[in-house]
């Protein structure tokens, strides 16, 4: 494992955390040592970098809750936090043809759970860890950085999945492809499965990893004290503008859902908006943003998915949504076949 700080983030307020990760993100990649945090968040709903608010997130109802909204930096599903929940981020620098894996980074957390309390983990899916024959408990996310790379992750330990299944909006699409009925059924709580209190779980996992805590520097907990207000604390970030709504496709596919929206005058797209809960590639080289995804459709005949699907086609959607991808499946369904 890499020599790195070990830090606590001293609070629990979801818009400073975030802020505070991209904040050592910024630093790893100018030269600062690797890090690694565990913080827990107050009741708030985490959406990924690529997601529409209004789509995955019963709005209202996190209203009159009073849960936070805040969207992160890396790609992935929403997820429900609250301190039951435990939450961890490798913040890393790579340089030249140093990688580091995501099954290396979490051997030594699954190793803890099997040592300490006989409780087989593994890795599912996408970006799961999960209990055979119980759920899932944690989901994983990472993306490249300037000069780094960053893998963060829950830990459910106690949360309270009857708010998580209220403030998430699910697709039913994602449950019929999993063969499973509700939130509930797919994730588990950690607590009845190890019967410690969840600071021995937090300190277990500090030792699994053998690190001691260190103190953040003072210029770095400003500096995302700043960031958590111009940025994690905004609408603008967090929400954003409505999505065009004059065209829509939606559908899901192995690596996540795709949902595109058009805005289209005098049958020109004008405007286009991808989203969806896919995870963007953190272990290429040169990874392909989504944002030219949606660029390559303006200007286009709004009636003509044909072309949409040429202009598609030139690009390997493999660096823009990683894993195996299937280039034809999705050309297939913008052209609406």
């Amino acid at each position: 494992m890499p020599d790195i700080f070990y830090y606590e983030t001293g609070s629990t307020r979801a818009p400073y955390n975030l802020a505070l990760e991209e904040v050592l993100a910024t630093a790893v990649g100018g030269g600062l040592d690797g890090c690694f945090l565990l913080w827990q968040n107050s009741p708030a709903v985490i959406i990924g970098r690529y997601q529409n608010a209004m789509s995955e997130v019963n709005l209202p109802e996190l209203k009159t809750r009073g849960v936070d909204l805040v969207r992160r930096m890396t790609g992935g599903g929403a997820v429900y936090h609250d301190l039951g929940n435990l939450n961890f981020s490798f913040i890393l620098p790579q340089s030249g043809g140093q990688k580091y894996r995501t099954a290396e980074m979490l051997a030594p957390l699954i190793e803890y759970y099997d040592k300490a309390f006989g409780l087989k983990v593994v890795m599912e899916g996408r970006n799961d860890l999960t209990v055979p024959g119980r759920g899932k408990f944690s989901g994983l996310a990472g993306r490249r950085l300037p000069g780094g790379w960053q893998l963060h992750g829950t830990l459910l330990y106690d949360v309270d999945l009857s708010v998580l299944e209220k403030v998430l909006l699910v697709d039913p699409a994602k449950y019929r492809s999993k063969g499973v009925a509700s939130v509930r059924t797919r994730v588990v709580n950690l607590k009845p499965l190890i019967n410690v209190p969840l600071a021995d779980m937090w300190a277990g996992i500090g030792d699994a990893y053998g690190y001691q805590a260190s103190e953040l520097p003072a210029e770095l907990a400003a500096k995302a004290s700043e960031l958590s207000r111009a940025k994690y604390s905004q609408t603008s970030w967090n929400v954003g503008q409505s999505p065009p709504g004059d065209v829509t496709l939606k559908s899901r596919f192995p690596f996540g859902s795709l949902e595109l929206r058009l805005s289209v005058r005098k049958n020109v797209v004008v405007e286009a908006a991808l989203t969806g809960d896919f995870l963007t590639p953190s272990d290429l080289p040169e990874p392909i943003s989504v944002d030219v995804l949606a660029a390559a459709l303006l200007g286009l005949p709004a009636d003509d998915q044909e072309k949409w699907a040429r202009a598609w086609g030139v690009v390997e959607l493999g660096k823009v949504f990683g894993g195996q991808v299937d280039q034809e499946e999705i050309l297939a369904w913008l052209r609406g076949a």
